[in-house]
């Protein structure tokens, strides 16, 4: 059995677009504060093998 790739023949590359595109990415200030706050109030404690607890302290 033989195994057949093929790679693109043009690579495209425009760095004007993918820069745009990494500045539509960003989350606002009210979607980090959530995060950030989840994050702050969430815990995971593992009691044995494949074993978790996982905590939100709200």
């Amino acid at each position: 059995m033989q195994k057949y790739t093929s790679f693109l023949n043009k690579t495209v590359f425009n760095s004007q677009s993918n820069a745009a595109s990494a500045n539509k990415m960003q989350p606002t200030e009210a979607t980090l504060k959530s995060i950030l706050q989840f994050a702050a109030s969430y815990r995971v404690v593992k009691i044995g093998k494949n074993q978790f607890i996982e905590t939100n302290l709200n």
